[in-house]
């Protein structure tokens, strides 16, 4: 069985929201956007590591890890 933490899991256009621990408590609204752009890097290990432009709702775009964003529900 593969491993689904492994390797890219998101594709441009998919529905995504950052994870954020704050939101638990109700201080701040999820943001959701979508990917415009997947990007591949390598660390000094030479290990793969994903990158994603994200388009906002409100229309700002940033840059995430890919260990901080999760499919929106």
């Amino acid at each position: 069985m593969p491993n689904s933490l492994v390797g890219q899991r998101f594709n441009v256009n998919d529905r995504v929201t950052r994870k954020n621990s704050s939101v638990l408590h109700n201080k701040f609204s999820k943001k959701y956007g979508n990917i415009t752009k997947a990007i591949e890097r390598s660390n000094s290990l030479g290990s793969k590591m994903y990158y994603y432009k994200v388009l906002w709702e409100d229309k700002r775009s940033s840059e995430h890890a890919q260990h901080s964003l999760e499919p929106a529900k």
